[in-house]
Parts: structure tokens; sequence; C-alpha cells
């Protein structure tokens, strides 16, 4: 005989939703104030003096014992001088040209020869006298005084939230029984495709 009933379970369903507690903490950062004073720089210099003696220098040219005004009248009668020499020595020049005693290239070569003798003879034999003085640079410095002041008395805010457990039944539990076999009929005539046996 074959089984006229099918039973099925269906189970309980069950969500469960879990929220953890917590302990929230809002601390600020500390406070800082800051106070500065300007610094200080002083600088103190001192130029420097030379002083240059030519004493020396003057004696080796024969100009020590002169003041200005004698220097000036001497050297003004030494251009003279010389003036009246250079005319001199360019007549003689012209006349030994015309002789035919010289010649040009000899007379250039003298020149030069005498030029670098003057200049040798009004360079001064001794070197002059330099001192100085001063050249000093005193800094004084002070740095900037700097104050801190922390404001650290501000207490942290606390706050504890509990936690939570929510049960959801989405399903109870059932029996579902369901007939799988043949109608039954009553009476049994009234089955289709009776037959009387």
């Amino acid at each position: 005989m074959s089984q006229l009933l099918q039973i099925t379970r269906v189970p309980i369903d069950i969500e469960v939703n879990v929220t953890r507690a917590e302990l929230r903490q809002d601390s600020s950062a500390p406070a800082v104030k800051i106070h500065r004073d300007p610094g200080l720089m002083q600088i103190q210099a001192e130029p420097i003096k030379v002083q240059i003696d030519n004493t020396a220098p003057r004696e080796s040219l024969g100009y020590g014992h002169k003041n200005i005004d004698t220097f000036a009248k001497d050297e003004a009668q030494k251009g003279i001088s010389v003036a009246y020499q250079a005319i001199a020595t360019i007549v003689n020049e012209g006349d030994a040209l015309a002789r035919g005693e010289t010649t040009p290239p000899d007379i250039a070569a003298q020149k030069v020869s005498r030029t670098m003798e003057t200049i040798m003879e009004f360079l001064p034999k001794e070197s002059p006298d330099i001192s100085w003085t001063g050249n000093t640079l005193s800094i004084n410095y002070k740095a900037d005084p700097l104050s801190m002041d922390w404001d650290t008395n501000m207490r942290p805010k606390m706050e504890f939230v509990p936690g939570n457990i929510e049960f959801i039944v989405n399903q109870l539990p059932r029996v579902e029984i369901e007939y799988v076999g043949e109608p039954i009929y009553f009476p049994r005539s009234a089955a289709p495709g009776y037959e009387e046996g």
C-alpha cells in the first residue's frame, strides 16, 4: 500500500541583530598661548683710519726740507730749464742729422734710454710709512624671549552607548500535512470508473 500522507516540517526562522556597546570620548586638543617679546641687536662699528707718512719717500727724492710753496716754485723753475734743454737738444739733433753724423733710429734709441733713466730717477727710493687704527665691529644680540602657557585642564567628554540584541522571528515553526493518495468517494459507487465486483 502506498503512502497517502506527506508530512513536511518547516523550522523556525530567527534573525538576530547585535549592536555592540560603545564608549564615546570627545577630547579637545590642549590650548597653548604663545607670547613673544622682540629681540635686540646692537652693532657698533669704528671705521678704519689710515695714516700715510711720505716723509721718507720725499727725502729720498730731495724734497724733504721743502714746503708746498717752495716745492712749487722750484718745480716751475725746473720746468723752464727742462724746456730750454729740450729745445737745445732738438736743435743739436737737427744739426747732427744735417751733417750726417747720426740717424733717426740712433736718436730714438738715445731718447728711450734717457726716458727710462728719467723715470727711474723720479721714483722714490724709500716706501711710505703706512699705519691704521680702528676697523672694529661689536655686535650685541639678544634673542627673542618666548613664553608658552599650556591649558591642560580640559576634561574629556565621555558617553556610554549600551549594547543591544534584537531577535526578529521571520517564520514560526509549523508542520504541513499533505494527502497524496487518490480521492476517496462515498459511497464508492460515486467514484468514476466504479465497477461492482
